[in-house]
């Protein structure tokens, strides 16, 4: 989807809210810098303080990138990392100050939340009804031969709502008229239809969320997969491992297991 979506108050509020740090801190420091322990030498002696957290907190970022989900997920968890470090450095070059910019932080995490995905979509969500009568006991002619991929999904789920405009996307791009049917299924709502498809609802449930691919009512395929004894298999689902997974750009009919 398009990158309009990071136009918004959510993402710029937490860009420039830990600029602060260089107009409060860094700015002030610099003109003293034989005074602050941030620009005293590390524990490389090489590097002052100050660059070798830095350097660790972006190290550790990158490290974990690799894991996200969607381009949401990576800009969420930079400004996590980013507050992390400019709190760090300012309770090392003042305590006090560092207060006024965790409550400040504090008032950011309250008072804006991530935006929801507003854009295209060809998602149908799906109710215990409407889940048994098009996707698993397809009552409609047009529904007996579809090819139906389902979220199972929750609002507290941070994944799940990572993944929204990638799944939006996919529904444009693989969906429609001819193409697979995108659905989701609320298990907070309707957690009956998430133990029916063996999908734990749990607070601590890593299967959230789940995909699940039918057709002709019959499950398919899933991600995350289970392995032979029951347990779930540790998955990292993002666009373009959903697309692979499930042959999407292979279209109904070069689908290798229907």
């Amino acid at each position: 989807m398009g990158l309009s979506r990071f136009v918004n108050v959510y993402y710029a509020s937490n860009l420039l809210l830990p600029l602060l740090y260089v107009a409060f801190v860094y700015v002030p420091l610099r003109s003293s810098p034989a005074a602050s322990p941030l620009h005293q030498p590390g524990f490389t002696q090489k590097l002052t303080q100050e660059h070798e957290w830095s350097l660790m907190i972006l190290l550790t970022y990158l490290f974990k990138v690799r894991t996200h989900a969607s381009l949401d997920e990576s800009l969420t968890k930079f400004f996590m990392h980013l507050k992390v470090l400019t709190l760090a450095l300012t309770y090392t070059a003042s305590a006090r100050t560092s207060l006024w910019l965790f409550a400040a932080y504090s008032v950011l995490f309250v008072t804006v939340q991530p935006p929801r995905f507003k854009g295209a979509s060809y998602i149908s969500p799906l109710n215990p009804v409407t889940m048994s009568d098009r996707v698993r006991v397809p009552k409609r002619d047009d529904d007996r031969e579809a090819v139906w991929l389902v979220a199972f999904w929750a609002d507290w789920c941070e994944t799940c709502n990572f993944l929204e405009a990638s799944l939006a996307g996919l529904s444009v791009s693989y969906g429609g008229e001819g193409g697979v049917r995108f659905g989701k299924v609320d298990v907070v709502k309707y957690p009956e239809v998430a133990r029916e498809y063996r999908v734990d609802a749990t607070g601590t449930s890593s299967q959230l969320p789940t995909i699940v691919m039918f057709h002709r009512g019959a499950e398919v395929k899933r991600l995350p997969p289970f392995r032979g004894d029951g347990t779930v298999v540790k998955t990292k689902i993002d666009e373009r491992g959903i697309v692979k997974y499930f042959e999407l750009e292979k279209g109904r009919e070069g689908m290798s297991f229907l």
